[in-house]
């Protein structure tokens, strides 16, 4: 989506991907720099770690069978859609 907005208006090309980019790396960075101070994230690292496989698990089974459009159609249901920023 990025992309293809840069493509669109290319004189904020450059300013879209800047802003995707630091969107998603600055909060690994902030989360490897505060790891060590946050025991109970370590403490709770493997079972996190486990849910978040089971989660991904789940959704991929949920993908095959084409369940997770049923889900979507729920949400959009149950919080009346969304249309956009």
């Amino acid at each position: 989506a990025v992309l293809m907005l840069g493509a669109t208006n290319p004189e904020g090309a450059l300013l879209y991907i800047t802003a995707y980019t630091l969107g998603f790396a600055v909060p690994f960075f902030v989360m490897a720099f505060f790891i060590g101070k946050v025991k109970w994230i370590v403490t709770y690292a493997n079972v996190m770690m486990k849910i978040g496989g089971g989660m991904m698990i789940v959704t991929g089974i949920l993908l095959y069978t084409n369940q997770m459009t049923k889900i979507t159609a729920f949400f959009i249901r149950l919080f009346g859609g969304f249309t956009g920023f």
